[in-house]
């Protein structure tokens, strides 16, 4: 018989071959066989001595048999005790494991949960996510047959309540009621299969309190039953409110960025506003003009009143752009069109690109789908990568400058938006240190605009990088964001 251990260690084999033939298992066995060859030695002994055998050797034969039938049953008795007591200290090892280690550890009794998947198997359910989508309520049904045994004390330190001894067969159902989402993912894996889960999310505790954590699940035994889990958490609620605040920072240094993008484009921002209200002042004396006729054109009237009021709304429309790009707002992540974001940040942009003499092509793609991003910051992004190749041109004297936007698709799931111009190009020992914080070869640069936009690529769940592959040997840009599958939650 194979004695396995609890913590997964070498098994013990103590049965020997010749076991086969004395099933030895406790001192009353042994006890027992002793007698009975005694008894069977003692009537062989009887019958030789009857037939005039020598009773002298026949003795001694005896001796030996009972004596070898003894030390085979005491070593029986030995190897029993050395897989029993291997056994304990494999529980020993098990129960230091689980009540020392500095994880939250608890064990969970699946046996119900098992008995409703094997129901499900011998039903034909192979996909467990559809049928759940078909049975809402199976997920609530799935937390009330996995109930907690126990808990060690880190896990009693962190889910709180005043211990766990109260909580012995309680369901689970309470600890997800905040993030039902991450439990359906475990139980769709444990349904396949898989012995392992892990997913960042937040858990209730018996004190009521929600909490980040990491939840790691381990099943253990036969891989048909996994009656027994281990569940265990780490509190990753500092680390999430420091990413929080690095967020923030981020934000908050972007937002620095376009004031300062804003006071570089001072001339370009009054140009844009000044242009329809010198409009709006036209069409004004025009249909002053029209009216004091001695039979006033009501027509021309009507067409200069109606051009007002468009030219009203392009200067609308250009302060909205400008308190955007001020304001402080969080980001507001929607389904947009990354062409559509170009096409307004070169209008924000017309200006600045015509005193400096640069001519400007958009190569849109009219089939690439919508990705989710906030559209200010990807047009900070925009403006910003623009900005620095009408600076490279010009610092490098090129008269005739020329820059490209170019949206294409990577590959099925990621957007590529690449800006290039025929400017000097980067040099290869600046190309790794572009996006680093202060880092910059302009005289007048704070070093802040491109790890900026790195940032706000990057939490759109993008990558960002340049090379010297653009126009004519000049500079390229490049961004990547990925293909929204879905409309954005609320």
């Amino acid at each position: 018989m194979t004695s396995e251990c609890l913590d997964r260690s070498q098994p013990v084999q103590p049965r020997r071959g010749w076991r086969r033939l004395l099933p030895i298992h406790t001192k009353q066995d042994c006890v027992l066989l002793c007698a009975l060859g005694t008894l069977a030695l003692t009537l062989v002994s009887f019958a030789c001595s009857l037939l005039g055998y020598n009773v002298t050797a026949v003795a001694f034969a005896a001796f030996l048999a009972a004596s070898l039938t003894f030390v085979g049953a005491a070593m029986g008795i030995s190897a029993q005790k050395k897989a029993h007591a291997e056994l304990e200290r494999s529980e020993q090892r098990y129960r230091h494991l689980f009540s020392r280690m500095p994880i939250a550890l608890r064990q969970l009794d699946g046996s119900r949960l098992v008995v409703l998947f094997r129901q499900l198997r011998s039903e034909g359910v192979k996909d467990l996510g559809a049928y759940f989508d078909s049975h809402p309520n199976f997920l609530q049904t799935c937390m009330e047959a996995l109930s907690f045994q126990e808990a060690n004390d880190r896990a009693i330190q962190m889910f709180g309540g005043g211990g766990a001894n109260g909580y012995a067969g309680r369901s689970m159902a309470d600890t997800w009621k905040v993030r039902p989402d991450t439990f359906r993912r475990a139980m769709e894996s444990r349904f396949r299969g898989e012995t392992n889960f892990e997913e960042e999310t937040r858990m209730v505790t018996w004190d009521e309190r929600v909490v980040d954590v990491l939840f790691t699940t381990a099943r253990v035994g036969p891989i048909n039953d996994l009656e027994i889990s281990l569940v265990g958490t780490i509190d990753i609620s500092q680390r999430i409110r420091a990413e929080e605040r690095l967020r923030q920072v981020q934000a908050e240094f972007a937002h620095a960025a376009r004031v300062s993008i804003l006071g570089e484009l001072t001339a370009s921002i009054a140009h844009e506003v000044n242009q329809p209200l010198a409009a709006i002042a036209t069409n004004g004396a025009a249909g002053l003009r029209w009216l004091s006729r001695p039979v006033p054109d009501l027509v021309e009237v009507r067409s200069a009143i109606e051009n007002m009021i468009a030219d009203t709304r392009r200067a609308a429309n250009v302060v909205a752009r400008v308190h955007g790009m001020a304001s402080r707002k969080a980001p507001e992540p929607a389904r947009l069109t990354v062409d559509d974001i170009v096409r307004e940040a070169l209008v924000f942009l017309r200006h600045e690109l015509e005193s400096h003499a640069v001519t400007i092509l958009h190569r849109p793609d009219p089939s690439a789908p919508q990705a989710l991003g906030d559209r200010t910051q990807l047009q900070q992004v925009i403006v910003n990568l623009a900005i620095n190749a009408v600076q490279a041109m010009t610092q490098a004297g090129r008269d005739d400058r020329r820059i490209i936007i170019t949206t294409t698709m990577q590959d099925p799931s990621t957007l590529c938006c690449s800006v290039e111009d025929n400017g000097p190009g980067i040099t290869t020992e600046h190309v790794d240190r572009l996006f680093e914080s202060f880092f910059t070869t302009k005289e007048s640069g704070m070093g802040m605009g491109l790890p900026i936009c790195r940032s706000i690529v990057e939490a759109h769940g993008g990558r960002i990088g340049a090379d010297s592959h653009g126009s004519e040997g000049g500079a390229r840009f490049w961004f990547t964001l990925p293909i929204s599958t879905a409309a954005p939650s609320s």
